[in-house]
């Protein structure tokens, strides 16, 4: 695979996630300033927002050298998975399913980026990529 189209797709994986996780802060951000909510609930919004924003400079982080930093991409599947299961039990069945089908395409999406992050090394180890 040639390095330009590499760097495209993992730029391109990095932008997602981080609109994303962005897009979250921004609707955790306004739902922490609503007046209407209990103290307990904005502190776990506190909390969540922190997430989001750690997710956020993580990936850009990442960005930054993707090929030296790659496991990145199979650390950050670990919270995915754990958080798709717990929602799940609040969902309805086609809830259930659409989330399971966009938690499927986004690992994916991240164990394809970790391959091909590992063949360039390999490749660069070698001085062909």
């Amino acid at each position: 695979m040639n390095n330009k189209y590499l760097l495209g797709y993992i730029y391109f994986l990095a932008f997602i996630t981080i609109a994303i996780n962005g897009f979250y802060t921004f609707e955790l951000f306004i739902e922490f300033l609503k007046s209407d909510i209990q103290q307990n609930y904005k502190q776990i919004i506190i909390s969540a927002i922190a997430l989001e924003i750690s997710w956020v400079v993580l990936f850009v982080w990442f960005v930054l050298e993707p090929i030296k930093r790659k496991d990145i991409l199979l650390l950050t599947t670990i919270p995915m998975i754990i958080a798709n299961f717990l929602n799940n039990y609040t969902l309805d069945t086609m809830q259930f399913l659409s989330n399971l089908l966009f938690l499927v395409l986004f690992i994916s999406l991240y164990f394809i980026g970790y391959y091909l992050l590992k063949k360039c090394e390999k490749k660069a180890q070698t001085d062909l990529c």
